[in-house]
C-alpha cells in the first residue's frame, strides 16, 4: 500500500521546512532495487572538516524496496546496508534518523535488517469495509450524532479558497500546544500543498450557521487518505465537529476509491490518542518504527561535547537535543 510520504513531490515539498538538502539515494543490486530519500543537514565542523547528519522529512521515510527477486528481500536489504554505510563514510555523514513507512512493501524486513526500534502508532481505518460499524465505538457514534443534531454540516474545499479561515483556526492549535516554527504554516506554504497535490489535497470544513468552526487539511495518495493538520474554534468544542469531520472525510476517501484513512499518531495516553482510539478497531492501531544510527562514533561524541547543555536528552542525534 502506497502512502503519500513515498512520493517524490511530498519529499520536495517538505525540503524548505526541514532546513536541509533533499537527497535521493538509489541502490541497485543483484537481488533488486532500494530507494531512499532523506534530508541532509550540516552538523558542524571538526578540525576544519564539515560533517552532516541525515533524517526523514515530515511523515515517514526510510529505505524502500522498489522491486526484488522473490524471496531475496533480506539479502537485498543487507547488501543495501553495506553500500549505504560506505556512502555515509565517504560523505562525512555521522548520524542517521528515519521514521520508517509502515505501509511500504516488506516493511517488516526493512525494520529487522536496519535494527529499527518501536517509535509510535498510526491510527487508521480500513475504508474497504463498513468502518462505522466495525471500528467506531459508542462514544464516537454519539459524538457524530451530537454534531449533526447541532446542525453542523461538512463542506470540502479542493481549491484552497478557505486557506485564510484554516490559518485563523489553526492559530488556536498553535497557541494551545505552543508548537515550534516547524508546525506553523503560512498561506504561501499551504497554497503549495494545493498546487503540488492538485485534486487530492483538500480541506474538510465543519460549518455551523454559515461559519467554519473546524477545518482539517488532508492529502490523498493512490491508496491512503492522510488526515494531517487541524484547526478549530474552541467556543464550539461542544459541537463535536472533529468527530463528524473524521467520519465524513473517511466517507469521501471511500468514494474516491482509497483503501485506508490515516489519522496520524498521538502522544501515549494523551487526549489526541484517546480521541483517535474511539474511531479505530484493534487492527487499526498500526505500529511504526524508527532507525537511529551513529555512523561515526568518535565525531558524534565530539559533537555532543561541543553542544554543551542538552535540553532534550532523548532527542536523536543528541547534539541537536
Amino acid at each position: 500500500m502506497k502512502s503519500v510520504y513515498r512520493e517524490a513531490r511530498w519529499a520536495k515539498l517538505q525540503e524548505k521546512k526541514e532546513a536541509g538538502e533533499l537527497v535521493s539515494y538509489d541502490f541497485i543490486g543483484k537481488q533488486g532495487e532500494v530507494s531512499y530519500r532523506f534530508i541532509k543537514k550540516q552538523a558542524g565542523f571538526i578540525d576544519d572538516v564539515q560533517y552532516y547528519d541525515i533524517s526523514s522529512y515530515r511523515g515517514t521515510g526510510g529505505p524502500c524496496i522498489e522491486w526484488c527477486n522473490d524471496g531475496q528481500e533480506l539479502e537485498l536489504m543487507k547488501s543495501f546496508t553495506q553500500d549505504f554505510q560506505q556512502y555515509c563514510k565517504n560523505n562525512n555523514i555521522i548520524a542517521e534518523f528515519a521514521k520508517l513507512d509502515p505501509w511500504a512493501a516488506n516493511a517488516s524486513v526493512i525494520s529487522e535488517v536496519l535494527g529499527a526500534e518501536f517509535y509510535g502508532y498510526f491510527y487508521c481505518n480500513d475504508l474497504t469495509e463498513n468502518f462505522y460499524e466495525k471500528a467506531y465505538n459508542r462514544r464516537s457514534k454519539r459524538a457524530i450524532k451530537k454534531a449533526i443534531d447541532a446542525n453542523v454540516s461538512v463542506k470540502f474545499d479542493f481549491d484552497g479558497v478557505t486557506i485564510p479561515k484554516f490559518l485563523e483556526l489553526y492559530q488556536n492549535t498553535v497557541d494551545k500546544f505552543q508548537v515550534s516554527a516547524y508546525y506553523k504554516f503560512t498561506a504561501e506554504e499551504l497554497e503549495e500543498y494545493f498546487e503540488v497535490f492538485k485534486g487530492v489535497c483538500f480541506f474538510s470544513n465543519a460549518v455551523k450557521d454559515g461559519e467554519i468552526i473546524t477545518s482539517v487539511l488532508s492529502v490523498m495518495s493512490e491508496d491512503i487518505v492522510h488526515y494531517l493538520y487541524l484547526g478549530s474554534n474552541p467556543e464550539f468544542a461542544h459541537c463535536q465537529a472533529n468527530s463528524l469531520l473524521t467520519y465524513q472525510t473517511s466517507l469521501l476517501g471511500k468514494q474516491y476509491g482509497r483503501k485506508l484513512i490515516d489519522m496520524g499518531g498521538g502522544k501515549k495516553d494523551g487526549n489526541i490518542e484517546q480521541f483517535k482510539l474511539n474511531f479505530v478497531a484493534e487492527n487499526g492501531v498500526i505500529p511504526y518504527y524508527a532507525i537511529k544510527k551513529i555512523h561515526n562514533q568518535t565525531i558524534y561524541d565530539t559533537m555532543v561535547q561541543k553542544a554543551g547543555a542538552i535540553i532534550n536528552p532523548v532527542f536523536f542525534p543528541l547534539y541537536r537535543g
